[in-house]
């Protein structure tokens, strides 16, 4: 599996280390559970790897220009790790809460394990360059898609362990 991923997966087992029934509990009504933040996260990793996989299926690279503003948010989010706060997740991301920690976590094995492979046949067949467009940060190559999981992950990561 790609360090990157590999990454995403430790935190996330570091984050919800000997989590129980708990995890699903919302501490705040207008906060996602412990159980939501990971499904969130393991959604965002299925649908990057879908989007992989219709980049291979049409045998094209799916990306579009960038903005200048789009090239410093991904400068601040992939070379500082600046995770803007309180931005709406996109509605294909959103937890269902309909899981439990040991199903998201099996979920999140299994959407990290297609994303590596649907990662490295992209780069493999469409080359190193501008493969799919984030809905923020705009064109990202499969590398800097995989960066983006982690520091995703990594913000993620602080708010499991402030609701735990």
């Amino acid at each position: 599996m790609h360090p990157d991923l590999e990454r995403c997966l430790a935190i996330v087992l570091d984050a919800t280390k000997d989590g129980g029934a708990e995890c699903a509990v919302r501490r705040n009504p207008g906060k996602w559970s412990v159980v939501e933040v990971v499904e969130h996260l393991t959604r965002a990793f299925s649908g990057t790897a879908k989007g992989f996989e219709r980049c291979l299926e049409k045998g094209a690279p799916l990306a579009t220009s960038t903005t200048i503003k789009q090239k410093v948010q991904q400068f601040a989010l992939l070379n500082l790790g600046a995770f803007p706060e309180g931005r709406q997740a996109p509605k294909h991301i959103i937890p269902t809460g309909e899981l439990d920690l040991s199903a998201v976590i099996s979920a999140v094995r299994r959407d990290l394990a297609r994303l590596d492979e649907s990662a490295a046949k992209a780069k493999q067949a469409l080359g190193p360059g501008k493969m799919l467009d984030h809905p923020v940060l705009g064109a990202l190559t499969v590398d800097q898609w995989l960066r983006f999981h982690v520091v995703h992950t990594q913000h993620h990561a602080k708010q499991i362990r402030q609701r735990r």
